[in-house]
């Protein structure tokens, strides 16, 4: 073996790091279960990769970054049509993908290099494939394990114009003071001594991973802090919204206290039928008052009258079927949170519909055995996308938008419950079950 062959890394020990490295993402990031047309497109995919890197294998050196461009394109093609990733998360996924893959191709041939000559000639493609699997395999496998880590706490990061920029330009300077001692070993990184160049490779590769994810936990953090203040400023409101609604409930409860005693006195005072009978009218209404949203539960009570109040002004019909008293294991601020922004979400849908007799909105608050069930359902024309059971928020800031739901499922998850929604004839569903303690 000489040293040009030593010095060009096999074009296959490249693509079975690129599609390994593209396949970890997509099995990370991909949330729905996997179909036979995804595994069709990792066959073809892989396949590609191997015939194309086969055919441009040592090619010409002003072939080099065009190639890299097609095998490049590739990728974020099969990582794209394997998960639900907008073009920037795309983008901010697969430099993610090209810089473990040339880390992971650099080192596994780095170890061929070192320890081939020790091997019989006969053995050498035996050394190949059981070197091939066992670095890939330690290599993809942590890469695999830093990835679900990093997933578990938040759903999915929100990847803006910024982070694209800055996780682009790690991916080009690691790979360019990478590889440009492959294509001039007189440059300033450059050398003319193979063992120099793998290392130069492989150290610079294993910085630009380490440099990427030192990012992408910063960029994690920060997301999930704003989301925990976000959240909490949301709970913090809707309490809010709920103790003025309770003080305003409150006064107006003994105003009409107040003035059930006046229409007695007034009644003795009255002579003639139609005013006692006026006046009989105007208790049965305060009667109907005083009776409504008595739930059991005084913080729901005084949601859903504020609620209340807010559908009559927009013309919004809302039923609501409630035991309150079922809701006894939670804190009043969860339980003004939980039901001031399914409500909120509910009336804000339902508020844009011109017509008035599709303004409807049903609550449900039941007992099923030995669960607790929640339902909210509005009338909805919206075509709506959902992604893992949640509604897509369809404006155009999503950083921004999207926190009353999310305030919803951290609620329910706190109760050891869950929360689905799902569009049916439409009508727009929110499902919560919670175990009774």
């Amino acid at each position: 073996m000489n040293g040009a062959e030593v010095l060009n890394t096999p074009g296959y020990y490249y693509a079975f790091a690129y599609w390994l490295s593209a396949f970890v993402i997509i099995c990370i990031y991909h949330d729905k279960p996997r179909k036979k047309r995804q595994i069709v497109l990792d066959v073809v995919s892989f396949l590609m990769l191997q015939v194309f890197m086969y055919w441009t294998d040592g090619v010409a050196k002003w072939l080099f970054i065009p190639s890299m461009l097609v095998i490049i394109f590739t990728v974020l093609l099969y990582v794209r049509f394997n998960c639900d990733f907008t073009l920037k998360e795309t983008g901010y996924y697969g430099a993610t993908v090209l810089i473990n893959a040339e880390f992971g191709a650099s080192l596994c041939w780095q170890v061929y290099y070192n320890f081939s000559m020790d091997v019989p000639a006969g053995y050498l493609m035996v050394w190949r494939i059981l070197e091939l699997a066992v670095v890939y395999g330690g290599v993809f496998t942590v890469i695999y394990c830093i990835e679900r880590h990093l997933r578990k706490d938040i759903e999915e990061l929100q990847i803006t114009g910024r982070e694209l920029l800055s996780v682009l330009v790690i991916v080009v300077m690691v790979y360019s003071v990478s590889n440009m001692s492959y294509l001039d070993p007189k440059w300033l990184f450059g050398t003319a001594m193979s063992r120099d160049v793998f290392i130069i490779r492989t150290l610079v590769d294993f910085c630009g991973i380490c440099l990427l994810y030192a990012y992408h936990i910063q960029v994690r953090a920060m997301q999930m802090r704003f989301e925990r203040d976000a959240l909490q400023n949301i709970m913090e409101m809707q309490y809010k919204s709920y103790q003025m609604s309770q003080d305003n409930i409150d006064m107006v409860n003994q105003k009409y206290h107040d003035l059930k005693h006046q229409i007695t006195l007034l009644k003795a005072e009255m002579n003639t039928p139609r005013s006692v009978e006026y006046l009989e009218q105007m208790e049965r209404e305060i009667k109907i008052y005083e009776a409504q949203n008595k739930t059991g539960n005084k913080v729901l009570d005084a949601v859903l009258t504020s609620k209340s109040t807010a559908c009559q002004g927009k013309g919004i019909e809302f039923k609501c079927v409630v035991e309150g008293e079922l809701l006894f294991f939670m804190d009043d601020m969860d339980v003004s949170a939980l039901f001031g922004n399914m409500l909120d979400n509910a009336i804000e849908s339902v508020e844009k519909l011109p017509d008035e007799r599709m303004r409807l909105i049903r609550l449900y608050v039941v007992r099923e055995k030995q669960l607790l069930r929640i339902c909210t359902e509005n009338y909805c024309t919206e075509q709506i996308q959902f992604k893992k059971g949640m509604p897509i928020t369809t404006k155009k800031d999503k950083r921004l938008h999207g926190y009353g739901m999310k305030s919803i499922q951290s609620t329910v998850r706190k109760y050891d419950g869950t929360v689905r929604t799902a569009l049916n004839e439409n009508w727009f569903e929110v499902k919560i079950l919670f175990p009774i303690p």
